[in-house]
């Protein structure tokens, strides 16, 4: 899965965002002989964004997803609201 990029247009942060997200996933987990765990081949099976504020101004209310239309151009495609 790809992750979303965003914009705040109340400040126009394009790069640092606080973002609530609950993720579904499977993952082996690998145990040393003496316990350490490291896990390996992680697989995101599925993902919700709960959340997203700037980190800038504060703003979740003025949060959009953007992405990229066929010139290369980023465009705004979803808002989304904090609730803060």
């Amino acid at each position: 899965m790809t992750a979303p990029r965003y914009r705040c247009t109340a400040c126009g942060n394009l790069t640092r965002f606080d973002v609530t997200a609950t993720r579904t996933t499977r993952a082996f987990h690998h145990y040393s002989v003496g316990g350490e765990l490291k896990v390996e081949e992680e697989v995101v099976l599925s993902e919700t964004f709960e959340e997203v504020s700037c980190r800038w101004c504060g703003n979740g209310n003025a949060v959009e997803e953007i992405g990229a239309d066929p010139a290369g151009e980023q465009t705004g495609t979803a808002t989304h609201a904090s609730g803060r």
